[in-house]
């Protein structure tokens, strides 16, 4: 038999710190690799985060080109539609 001092943690104990503390680290792993944005700038999680967010993208039904186009056509149309003929701004 062993004997387990009153201030030992439970064998048990140790175990669950360890899983925690894993499964922890597998996270901030992740996270930081797929989530964080880093700036404008390249760095070396870039590819990684595009084919990453393009996945998601792909199994979310999101088509990405599609919705920049579309974004783009709405952004000329606003411009154009705050223009008057001589190019001052409507108020």
């Amino acid at each position: 038999k062993y004997i387990f001092s009153p201030s030992a943690p439970h064998p048990n104990a140790l175990k669950n710190r360890k899983a925690g503390t894993a499964v922890i680290t597998a996270w901030t792993a992740f996270y930081g690799l797929f989530y964080i944005d880093y700036g404008p700038h390249e760095h070396c999680f870039t590819d990684i985060q595009k084919w990453y967010r393009r996945k998601i993208d792909g199994m979310l039904g999101i088509d990405v080109d599609k919705a920049l186009k579309k974004q783009i056509a709405h952004d000329g149309e606003r411009r154009n539609s705050t223009t008057s003929d001589d190019g001052i701004g409507k108020k």
